[in-house]
């Protein structure tokens, strides 16, 4: 006989494990998977946050919390500089523990946890989604469930099983290479963002640090930028940058990934199939940043699933709830920073120092903390001509 749950969550990342936490504590059956023996790992992020995004998880350890963020710098391909002071500007996690502890949180209240279990396909039943197959201690199990959410990252092979068509065009995916590396020119509390079509071809390189002496240095690129897709040449431009960038350094560890970019085809319900996180591509196209995103989406599908199955009279159709939901709170900042991602991939780097040199002028007299992001992208496309005779001829 199955094993049955009200819910079953693919995937243990900050996605995953808030929708579990969010139904475990409305008293569900629910269980959460993890394809690796430990969630967090392997690490795959920058592990950059704002604070409010990280609220969104409830309680947090100062564990958590690798370096708090308090300044800026932005450099343009010619070596401009410019550095803005940022109080609270952001925070670099400790990815690791803080997967672990709120996959465990999930589970101290009422979450089943299985780590080390592939889920290999979905169980179909008269063309209804029921359930999951896994690959669990070597053996195949299937459990069943009322709602599944895929919380699977940006394979999402939940989302394939189930005949979506989620593949990513060249200009919606990044490939990126990062050292955790240990050195003394490394500023405690500021991020660093370095700009230029030869260093990091439609993306860029970063230095995000993370308490003594050590920084995760990385640098990602864009395929449709004219470069071969593959991790080697995002290596190979991540190199070049780290020996121009330190002087004397000593890498700990490495990653590689994709990072997705939000696409307006992106289907985040299906039937009884929710998509969080990098499965649903709910991500910043512009920097890349996924993590506050992918902690709203999953609460949010949490709350919504719970509604649903509280109440036996609700259509499958309340389950899009989740995704209206979702796209009230965030779809116009998605949309914004896709259209600038479109604007970004077609800058050369005279764009870029006009940028910096604009930023310089227009910063000096403005209290930095007291603006956004999208506050200040706005102000840069309406007030550069070049950027606004790209939007002109934008053909996507």
């Amino acid at each position: 006989m199955k094993d049955s749950y009200d819910c079953i969550i693919v995937g243990a990342g900050p996605a995953g494990s808030m929708a579990a936490l969010v139904l475990a504590e409305n008293q569900h059956n629910v269980l959460l998977i993890e394809k690796h023996k430990e969630a967090g790992q392997p690490l795959c992020c920058a592990e950059a946050i704002s604070p409010k995004g990280l609220s969104i998880c409830g309680e947090v350890k100062p564990a958590w919390i690798s370096s708090p963020i308090h300044k800026i710098l932005l450099k343009s391909p010619s070596g401009k500089e410019l550095k803005l002071s940022y109080p609270d500007a952001g925070l670099v996690l400790n990815r690791k523990l803080f997967d672990k502890e709120l996959a465990l949180r999930a589970q101290s209240s009422g979450a089943g946890l299985k780590l080390n279990t592939q889920a290999v396909d979905l169980i179909h039943n008269h063309g209804k989604i029921c359930g999951i197959k896994v690959k669990e201690d070597g053996k195949e199990l299937e459990y069943q469930a009322k709602v599944i959410i895929a919380a699977d990252g940006i394979e999402s092979l939940v989302g394939r099983w189930a005949g979506l068509d989620n593949s990513l065009k060249l200009n919606e995916v990044d490939s990126a290479y990062q050292y955790l590396l240990k050195s003394d020119s490394i500023e405690e509390d500021c991020t660093e963002f370095h700009l230029g079509t030869k260093l990091a071809p439609g993306g860029y390189a970063w230095v995000f640090p993370k308490g003594r002496n050590t920084a995760n240095v990385g640098l990602a690129i864009t395929p449709v930028s004219g470069n071969p897709p593959g991790v080697e040449k995002a290596k190979e431009l991540l190199d070049f940058f780290v020996m121009k960038r330190f002087k004397n350094f000593l890498v700990e560890e490495w990653m590689t990934g994709g990072i997705p970019a939000y696409s307006r085809k992106s289907q985040l319900v299906k039937d009884n199939l929710l998509f969080i996180g990098d499965a649903a591509r709910v991500v910043d196209s512009l920097s890349g940043a996924g993590i506050a995103n992918a902690l709203l989406s999953g609460r949010i599908a949490g709350q919504v699933t719970s509604e649903y199955l509280k109440n036996k009279e609700a259509p499958l159709a309340y389950l899009k709830k989740y995704e209206e939901e979702f796209m009230k709170i965030k779809g116009r900042e998605l949309r914004f920073y896709s259209f600038c991602r479109k604007i970004y991939l077609k800058m050369k780097d005279e764009d870029f120092e006009e940028v910096i040199d604009f930023l310089k002028l227009y910063l000096e007299k403005k209290e930095s903390n007291s603006l956004t992001p999208l506050e200040i992208l706005m102000t840069i496309i309406k007030s550069n001509p070049k950027l606004l005779l790209l939007i002109r001829h934008l053909v996507w």
